[in-house]
């Protein structure tokens, strides 16, 4: 965690934050475990009393006259409550994780989210299931922040270090005109709000990767205490964490 604070803010902020921004992102964990286990339980309305929407209207107007869209967010805040809340409030769809090495632990997390009818789709051979899910008019669901092995993506810098990122959305919607919709969830007032940025389409792979990095970039600098600080998303570049 201090090291990846230190590429993005700097050695100065990584030894003054590190303790507070440390104890939040582990919260946030055990957040994020909670909701799993009590989503098994919950129904559509009880998600609805915890969560509120921002740009809704967005989202309502373009799944008016087509259901094939990319929901894009990362490892931010509650991110197993954004998903349930889009899928359970709006519209259920596919979505993109990678498989937990602890099986019993995996099937939870499945079941948790088949609850709402989000069907998960392994990392690996993630694309063919994508889209067969875009023929079939379903939406889908990425966590774009995941670290990625070399040759499964695209490199680009990520706070100015570089760093390997899937490009799985931005194909997608080139290939099959889809919308890419940045969301994403905070706890603000007692209450969970979940927004949803302005809509785009990747005409130009690298141009929407750019794009969709920026904004990630601006959530993480907007509130540093909501992202995973503890994921190793440089990994790919050796000696970093040593």
């Amino acid at each position: 965690m201090k090291k990846n604070l230190e590429i993005v803010f700097g050695l100065e902020f990584a030894e003054k934050e590190y303790k507070n921004i440390a104890k939040k992102c582990i919260r946030n964990l055990l957040e994020n475990a909670v909701s799993v286990i009590e989503n098994i339980d919950r129904t559509s309305e009880d998600i609805a009393k915890l969560v509120e929407f921002d740009n809704r209207e967005i989202v309502d107007e373009i799944l008016k006259t087509d259901k094939k869209v990319i929901f894009s967010s990362g490892h931010l805040s509650n991110w197993e409550l954004l998903v349930t809340a889009v899928a359970s409030q709006i519209s259920f769809g596919y979505g993109v994780a990678e498989k937990l090495k602890n099986p019993y632990l995996d099937e939870v997390l499945v079941k948790s989210r088949e609850k709402f009818r989000i069907q998960v789709i392994p990392m690996k051979g993630a694309l063919r299931n994508l889209i067969k899910a875009i023929k079939n008019d379903f939406p889908i669901f990425v966590i774009m922040d995941q670290a990625v092995n070399v040759g499964q993506g695209i490199e680009k810098e990520f706070f100015g270090f570089p760093a390997i990122h899937t490009n799985i959305n931005h194909f997608l919607s080139a290939k099959y005109d889809l919308y890419i919709i940045p969301t994403y969830i905070r706890f603000e007032n007692g209450k969970y709000r979940v927004k949803f940025e302005d809509p785009f389409k990747a005409n130009n792979v690298e141009d929407s990767l750019h794009r969709e990095i920026l904004i990630l970039e601006n959530q993480i600098k907007d509130k540093p205490e909501n992202w995973l600080w503890c994921h190793r998303r440089w990994k790919n570049h050796k000696n970093i964490y040593n």
